[in-house]
């Protein structure tokens, strides 16, 4: 009887991944307590078809959740992450890059990217949180809190200057700069 339930839970997990049904295939394996290896078929299937249809994330989510070889994991993330770079997405590129662990290079590359797009359109702080939360060179992260802080200072926004000069560690002399101009002297 137990056996019955599995197969029939199988089933329509199969069913639901077919028609792209994934959260309610998720569900039902959830429900039937489905395991792994009666799973395998429907979910490569459902890869396959994805990577047929360029959906590089969706595979790669696919793959990655339902535990298939790591190979064919990497090779959907890459592709994915390449469309984002493609795309002129560097920053969501640099983010998915880290999701699927893949190479530091690809990660930093990506991020440095982000980081002259975000510098190139006077995003300072952008650049700035890019450059932290990647761990691009000092210098980057520098050039970038501190043109930051300049922009802040000088469109009287004193206190996101103070709180900047904070978070980056700037200067006591930033610091000073800032609380002065917020205490108006």
């Amino acid at each position: 009887m137990a056996e019955d339930t599995l197969v029939e839970g199988a089933r329509q997990f199969e069913l639901k991944m077919s028609q792209g049904m994934y959260k309610e295939a998720a569900k039902i394996k959830e429900e039937y307590s489905l395991p792994r290896d009666m799973l395998q078929g429907a979910v490569t299937k459902a890869y396959e078809k994805n990577m047929n249809l360029g959906e590089y994330s969706m595979a790669a989510e696919l793959a990655k959740l339902y535990s298939l070889p790591e190979n064919l994991i990497k090779n959907a993330a890459v592709k994915s992450f390449q469309r984002k770079v493609d795309g002129g997405h560097h920053k969501a590129a640099a983010e998915y890059a880290k999701q699927f662990d893949l190479s530091q290079d690809l990660i930093r590359n990506a991020a440095i990217q982000a980081y002259e797009k975000s510098m190139d359109f006077g995003l300072m702080k952008n650049a700035a949180d890019i450059a932290d939360q990647f761990d691009l060179p000092e210098g980057m992260k520098k050039e970038a809190s501190e043109a930051a802080f300049r922009k802040h200072m000088d469109s009287g926004l004193y206190n996101k200057a103070l709180k900047l000069a904070q978070k980056y560690k700037l200067s006591e002399e930033f610091v000073k700069e800032a609380r002065s101009k917020i205490q108006g002297r």
